[in-house]
């Protein structure tokens, strides 16, 4: 009996869906799934973010409208009336008010889910292309762009021709995201694909646009316009096919689809306005005997506690159903918020133990049916909202029940995301029903999750309830609307076997991107399994005692830490782990995004929801990652893949880990454009044959590395017009104009299950990628051509390959058939990635020659031919031919290819034989001699000037010194008129000369006797008082030493082009003088061997010093030199200047202690040496005419500037 009601139950469900499919089939098609009905595109979802703001939403608002209008029409004309807009969704952000002035609207406006992946993004200005349109595309020719985005700015113009001409923008980017072509003109400086090229019917070069300049209503080359030969993008990708021919073979119009039609006119497209809302979940969980076994249910019960309380954000609405033969509602929709209990209550609402319903008669269409009639309970219906669905994998529906919930999700416009847990599935064994259920998620666009059973006997391992925790995670997230604030992301995750006490030590690094808070969680079996030690170390090094701030939920069998405010960087941790051997610890650090600054990561494949079949190489997979700081892209991140085998292997380990870094490089195959945030590779070959792989990515900073263009166009005034210079989307590489760090990150994410469903092949049957960066150059001195080109794999984009082949040909369809003149000579292949490099000789001149290439690996698999790469050698001029020998820049081949058809003589690879070495090298050898000749002439000329014109400066310093005497008095007068004294020892032209070649002043140059015969002599002279003179210098005192000091007073100007380390000019004005008490400051550091207070009171121009003290001119200098010292080392000084009479004493022993001399002065750590120079001699005039012309030479001296005197004194 209750069997024959479920039946009557199930029939009248399944008629009210049909009579409700019936009815608005149209109006309840899946937001995402974008078709071409009867010339009207459906399904067309254009999405505004928070980027605009909204005090701009009515201007936004009524150009989008106006601008998607014109499209229409432009559209309609461009293909001849196969195609137009019927009906467009505009999803407005949640944060804009739409009953404010600024967003009134004149259609209902209704609240719905927006999907991740709208066609049209409108957000803020790109860095390049600020606010125009351009097409993101992340696949090859035909397939389907990413999305489209434009700027908010576009949309805000006030004139009609503002909008058709952002309408014909905005076709010229649809053709490519729709259809899969690209852009066919060239870009400045682009290194495949240049603004220029040679036409190869009139040989002369041209714009890289289509051959005629016939203004059409199409944004592309017609196929009667199009040139193969031109090096653009479409080109390259498309094998020179005409984009004409590429739309038509394109699922809107194949096989005669949407013929042109007798419409007069295209369609007006009506636009529905819908809201961005809340997230709404119902998990769907199974409830039979089989999660009886060990702990399953338990895990289940505490994982779906962990989601509802402490994940779903605030906002979200979340409803809770349970199945085994009949479905019932656990938990009613209800919105979570976390100042009530809600959530305790809804995470609360599975039953303590599972029914003993055995598995074989479970009914997941009653599962489903009943999360719809939980979602109809709610005002906004089901349309936009996730079904999560917690289930075994086995005993599922047949095929009949699955396409049944196929179409009733499709219906009602619900995504079904799939949890197969647990998966006991071993090595060897049989398929599963997930089989089934893949084709029920790849219907609703949603993703698979997959959990492994790791029993131990009657336990379960605490991983696979944190694996459950992290999967009902992921399709949380999945749920969330683009701009949400969404559900915390986990940054970092971290498992620690039991077995031996010992301390969990690990590191975690959170960055600005995210929110002030964040949540330290370790996971447990057991409480016991945790010890009393856990602690934090903050990046300042502040260590956290926990033990206060620790919060126990053993509902989900976690302790955790919030840490409000938590410090920027690096934190550290230490966790007494007390785990069973065949237990363990995980430690989780979660944390939301910031409002601010969002790092989205984005990871998709080009085969969504598809079984992977290996033995099929023409059905490559590639895996793509997204990553962005905001809205601009992140360049130079890294990027590393994460494949998982689920499972244990024959030897009950779990499998190890594949990673796969991925690029943007830009190469083409399969990056086709960089620069642009998608990140992409291959998949490698899986030996592990059939299984589920577990596809998740992780990205970080790449160690400071990574960078961030700076949008200029954010403080700009935008308007249409301004964004009309802007380059237009994608050349090989995007090029930023300004770029910045982006602040240390580190995110991961979980893709889902990859099913492989055939072993691998047993022989090689995986060629390597093309070649689609191919350029060629010419030397038009040499008539040298230069190939260059990335190295491919030898599995795709893995490993590197055997050789390559290279062809040269007289016509672009020769090169694409890969006929033609053999190149032999050809270099090995490097690592895929590298760039490699060889230069031939090309005899063929003043004609368009095409090269193309392609790799082999070692099987014989070869790879598809390469970008055809033309080129034009001028007529050398007429010299006798030289012969040359084969030469590569790389190391060559030892492989003999064979030759193709037509091939006379293969293209010898050019290089230089040994006369051209001669001359090249004779030619540089006289350019050098040239150059040295010219050096030691110059050099020569400047030392003889240099020369001349110290001796000029000699002359001029002899002309103004003077020779003061010294002794005790100030003054020395001579009675007689001869001089038989200092003056008269010296003879004309004498100088006296040391044994090791030193000049010697005339003192040093007396024998003892007449030392001691002057010393007499001077005695008798000046024994008793003087009288004191009239303005004389000084007063008459006896003579207490038989030598006078002699004094050597220099001039009083120097040259201007010596620099204060030659001369007694003035220090700088950054030095500061050097100053004592006793003395007023002086121009340069003086260091005395003794106090200056030992001093007598000091008189400019003249020294009071007695002889017996004159030891303190003799001092040692320091070894360091003084912070404020100044360059005043004799040493430094040109030979003509006056040098002392006596001798001084310089340490070898140490160096210098002046600050360093100018480069172009050479220093000299000696002691100078000094010629021997006679003082002048004057006639001696009476007393009062030599005090009056001692005392005018001192007036002159101090109203000049005041001149430096050094006093050596003869000892």
């Amino acid at each position: 009996m209750a069997s024959q009601k479920l039946r009557m139950m199930k029939r009248s469900v399944v008629l009210l869906v049909l009579a409700v499919l019936a009815a608005s089939q149209r109006v309840l098609a899946h937001p995402e799934d974008l078709r071409l009905v009867d010339n009207g595109y459906e399904g067309l979802v254009v999405a505004i973010t928070d980027y605009v703001p909204q005090e701009h939403c009515n201007h936004v608002i009524h150009g989008l409208k106006s601008v998607l209008t014109e499209f229409s029409g432009v559209l309609w004309a461009s293909t001849g009336g196969r195609a137009s807009l019927r009906e467009v969704t505009v999803a407005l952000p949640r944060s804009w008010r739409t009953d404010a002035l600024t967003c009134s609207l004149l259609t209902p406006l209704t609240t719905a889910t927006v999907p991740t992946d709208a066609h049209i993004r409108v957000t803020s200005a790109h860095p390049v292309f600020g606010s125009r349109p351009w097409a993101q595309q992340s696949q090859g020719c035909g397939r389907q762009g990413d999305y489209i985005q434009l700027g908010g700015d576009l949309l805000r113009a006030t004139t009609n021709d503002t909008y058709v001409h952002a309408a014909r923008l905005l076709l010229a980017e649809w053709v490519k995201f729709r259809w899969g072509v690209f852009e066919e003109r060239g870009y400045p400086n682009d290194p495949l694909y240049p603004p220029t090229f040679r036409d190869p019917k009139t040989n002369v070069p041209r714009p890289n646009t289509c051959s005629t300049h016939k203004i059409t209503p199409a944004p592309f080359c017609t196929t009667a316009a199009h040139t193969p030969e031109a090096p653009t993008k479409h080109n390259a990708q498309c094998n020179g096919r005409p984009a004409w021919d590429i739309i038509l073979q394109s699922q809107d119009f194949i096989d005669g689809r949407n013929a042109p039609t007798n419409a007069t006119a295209p369609l007006l497209p009506s636009v529905r306005y819908v809201q961005e809302s809340a997230a709404r979940i119902v998990l769907v969980v199974e409830d039979t005997a089989v999660m009886n076994l060990q702990r399953r249910w338990e895990f289940v019960r505490k994982a779906v506690r962990r989601v509802v309380v402490y994940d779903v954000p605030d906002g979200d609405h979340v409803a809770l159903v349970v199945f085994n033969s009949v479905a019932n509602t656990a938990a009613p929709l209800s919105k979570m918020d976390s100042l009530s209990d809600v959530r305790q209550r809804v995470g609360s609402s599975l039953p303590r133990n599972p029914s003993p319903v055995p598995e074989s008669n479970k009914c997941v269409l009653c599962g489903l049916q009943e999360a719809l009639r939980a979602l109809d309970a709610d005002s906004a219906g089901a349309a936009g909202a996730t079904i999560i669905l917690v289930t075994t994998g086995k005993g599922a529906a047949h095929q009949r029940e699955v396409d049944e919930m196929s179409r009733l999700a499709t219906s009602r416009g619900v995504r079904i995301d799939t949890v197969i847990y647990p998966l006991t599935e071993r090595r060897g064994g049989g398929g599963t029903a997930t089989d089934g259920l893949q084709s029920l998620v790849a219907a609703t666009r949603g993703s698979s999750f997959t959990v492994m059973d790791e029993g131990v006997g009657n336990d379960s391992k605490v991983s696979m309830m944190v694996a459950l925790m992290d999967a009902l995670l992921a399709a949380v997230r999945r749920s969330e609307p683009p701009a949400a604030p969404g559900a915390p992301v986990i940054i970092h995750s971290a498992a620690y076997p039991g077995g031996i006490a010992s301390m969990a030590v690990g590191s975690f690094f959170l960055d600005d991107s995210l929110g002030p808070n964040a949540r330290f969680s370790i996971y447990y079996y057991d409480l016991n399994h945790v010890g009393n030690t856990v602690q934090l170390t903050a990046p300042s090094g502040e260590t956290i005692i926990s033990g206060n701030m620790q919060e126990e939920d053993g509902d989900a069998n976690v302790i955790f830490i919030n840490i409000p405010n938590a410090e920027r960087g690096q934190w550290q941790y230490r966790v007494e782990n007390r785990a069973d051997s065949h237990q363990g610890l995980h430690i989780q650090v979660t944390a939301k995004e910031s409002s601010i600054r969002k790092i989205s990561l984005r990871l998709w494949t080009n085969t969504p929801n598809s079984a992977i079949n290996a033995t099929d190489p023409s059905l490559p997979v590639i895996i793509y990652a997204e990553v962005k700081d905001g809205e601009v892209p992140v360049i130079n991140a890294r990027v590393t893949a994460k494949l998982q085998r689920l499972g244990t292997n024959t030897t009950g380990s779990n499998y190890d880990s594949i990673l796969v870094d991925l690029f943007d490089n830009g190469f083409g195959d399969p990056d086709i454009t960089g620069g642009d945030g998608v990140y992409s590779r291959y998949l490698p070959t899986l030996q592990g044959g059939p299984g589920h792989y577990q596809l998740g990515v992780s990205i970080d900073h790449n160690s400071g590395l990574a960078l961030a263009p700076i949008n200029d166009a954010f403080t700009r005034h935008g308007r249409m017009y301004a964004d009309r210079d802007k380059q237009t989307c994608c050349g090989s590489v995007i090029k930023y104009e300004h770029v910045k760090p982006v602040p240390p990150f580190q995110r991961s994410v979980i893709y889902g299950v990859l099913d492989v469903v055939s072993p691998p092949p047993t022989n090689d049957i995986v060629p390597p990628t093309r070649i689609l960066d191919l350029r060629s150059f010419v030397n038009l001195t040499t008539r040298e051509v230069s190939l260059r080109w990335t190295a491919p794999g030898d599995d795709y984009d893995w490993d590197r390959a055997h050789h390559y082949e290279a062809v040269l040909a007289s016509s672009w369809a020769e090169a694409k058939a890969f006929d033609g003149e053999r190149i032999s000579g050809m270099p090995v292949p490097v690592l895929v990635g590298t760039e490699q490099a060889v230069a031939i000789q090309v005899d063929r001149y003043d004609q368009m020659v095409y090269v193309a290439i392609r790799a082999v690996d070692e099987a014989g698999n070869r790879g598809g031919v390469s970008n055809i790469a033309s080129l034009w050698v001028p007529q050398p001029p007429t010299t006798p031919p030289m012969v040359t020998s084969p030469h590569t820049l790389e190391p060559t081949s030892d492989l003999t290819e064979p030759l193709g058809r037509g091939v006379t003589q293969p293209v010898r690879v050019a290089g230089i034989n040994l006369e051209d070495m001669a001359v090249i090298i004779g030619s540089v050898g006289g350019f050098l001699i040239i150059v040295a000749v010219l050096a030691t002439f110059c050099y020569c000329h400047v030392a003889r000037r240099r020369r001349h014109q110290h001796k000029n400066e000699t002359e001029k310093l002899e002309a103004n010194r003077s020779v003061m005497i010294k002794t005790n008095s100030t003054l020395m007068v001579d009675q007689d008129e001869s001089h038989d004294s200092v003056d008269s020892a010296i003879k004309d032209g004498e100088v006296a000369v040391a044994k090791d070649g030193r000049p010697l002043s005339p003192i040093q140059s007396w024998g003892v006797s007449k030392l001691l015969q002057e010393h007499e002599r001077r005695v008798s002279m000046t024994s008793g008082p003087l009288l004191e003179a009239s303005g004389s210098l000084a007063h008459y005192q006896n003579m207490q030493e038989p030598f006078p000091d002699v004094t050597l007073t220099g001039t009083h100007s120097y040259p201007s082009s010596q620099t204060p380390s030659t001369t007694h000019s003035d220090p700088p004005a950054y030095q500061p003088p050097y100053t004592t008490d006793a003395y007023a400051p002086y121009p340069y550091p003086y260091h005395p061997g003794y106090s200056h207070e030992e001093l007598p009171p000091y008189t400019p121009g003249l020294s009071s010093q007695s002889s017996q003290a004159s030891t303190a001119y003799t001092h040692e200098i320091p070894t360091q030199p003084s912070e404020m010292s100044y360059p005043v080392d004799p040493a430094n000084y040109p030979a003509e200047m006056p040098s002392f009479v006596g001798e001084i004493t310089y340490s070898q022993a140490q160096p210098p202690m002046y600050a360093p001399c100018p480069e172009e002065v050479i220093v000299n750590s000696q002691a100078p040496v000094r010629s021997k120079v006679p003082p002048p001699v004057a006639p001696k005039p009476p007393l009062a005419a030599r005090a009056a012309a001692v005392a005018a030479t001192v007036s002159s001296t101090t109203a000049s500037v005041e001149p430096k005197r050094r006093n050596v004194t003869q000892v």
